[in-house]
């Protein structure tokens, strides 16, 4: 049992005994209903198994080698491993989680994005329609428009402009995407309709994370991942879609933090858990970089014995008396120090109080 487990529980039961108008039993009380900090002795317990985890097997970065791979290989398989690989494509251009463009097994606060949610606009700035059959050649941007998230932001919008490339560009990867559902259920009006949604047959479904994870790691296997990207399939996940993004960022070199954080709605540092500095292109030239200086001087004061000894006690600005030293002599703690104040080992052999 890993200390996250338990997190997870103590945060089911808390919110069990709230919904039935209760306090919670592993929470201190501050005069406010229930918002008080974790017990200082339930986090002593979860400290206590955090010693014990195993090291975090975070999931790798995809890259953009990989993913045109991966829409190569897609393009032998059936409607729904296209439509999977163009939604992957696009939902990497915008750092997005996989709740947000396919179906997963516990839906959660984040809604998923949907036709009415994605804007096309030509270089005039001027919205492109989703039924216009030209909508790859005119539209110049695209942007989206996520309604509600898992941070608690809603109505949030990001813009991508094309890339140039066929394979590797947001603005193609989700043109194909809204053409392909507008076709397949032939509507022009409904905008409810989820990115994720195909047919099958006669039959409509949706593009679930199982699929998604499905294709990232039998393309991996495929194109022998391992030699080629140095990536284990084991090691993608659903969430290696949002790390590529932070990491294609990140390795620019001229993207600040607050770049990052814009695109992929981080609301704090929390996207450097997707940064991976054992990536060999960290390196750069920073090691040349650290060796042209080859020495500096350190203009700080020494704190010796000496120097302490001499110093002269600061004057008050007022009185241009002297201030007193705050550290009291050791005779005169009277239990004030490691041991603690009024402690027994303090205490002994005091014949006064402090």
């Amino acid at each position: 049992m890993v200390s996250a487990t338990i997190r997870d529980a103590i945060s089911s039961v808390a919110s069990t005994f709230r919904k039935c108008g209760r306090s919670s039993p592993f929470h201190l009380q501050n005069g406010v209903h229930d918002t008080g900090s974790i017990h200082p002795r339930i986090k002593l317990m979860i400290r206590g198994y955090e010693r014990n985890d195993p090291p975090p097997r975070r999931q790798k970065a995809v890259t953009p080698a990989f993913l045109l791979d991966l829409v190569n290989y897609a393009r032998g398989f059936s409607e729904w491993a296209k439509h999977t690989a163009d939604l992957i494509v696009g939902g990497y251009f915008f750092a997005m989680r996989a709740c947000e463009f396919c179906r997963t097994e516990k839906p959660g606060r984040t809604r998923r994005v949907t036709l009415g949610d994605i804007v096309f606009r030509d270089k005039d700035s001027r919205v492109v329609a989703h039924g216009d059959p030209e909508l790859d050649k005119k539209a110049l941007f695209v942007t989206i428009c996520f309604t509600d998230q898992k941070n608690g932001t809603k109505m949030e919008r990001r813009s991508h402009r094309k890339t140039g490339q066929e394979t590797l560009c947001p603005v193609k990867s989700w043109a194909r995407v809204v053409q392909r559902v507008r076709s397949q259920f032939r509507t022009r009006e409904d905008d409810s309709i989820p990115v994720c949604a195909y047919r099958e047959g006669q039959s409509a479904k949706e593009i679930r994370s199982s699929q998604v994870l499905q294709l990232i790691r039998e393309s991996c296997e495929f194109h022998d991942g391992e030699n080629r990207y140095g990536i284990k399939a084991s090691e993608l996940g659903t969430r290696s879609i949002r790390s590529g993004a932070a990491m294609a960022l990140a390795l620019q070199g001229n993207t600040s933090d607050q770049k990052i954080m814009m695109l992929g709605r981080w609301k704090s540092t929390a996207f450097l858990h997707y940064i991976r500095p054992q990536v060999l292109e960290w390196a750069g030239d920073t090691a040349h970089q650290m060796s042209k200086t080859k020495s500096f001087l350190d203009v700080g004061k020494n704190d010796t014995k000496s120097n302490r000894a001499e110093a002269n006690p600061l004057p008050n600005i007022q009185t241009d008396e002297e201030i007193p030293s705050f550290t009291l002599p050791l005779s005169q703690q009277h239990g004030i120090g490691l041991e603690g104040r009024g402690s027994r080992l303090a205490l002994v052999g005091q014949a006064r109080p402090f």
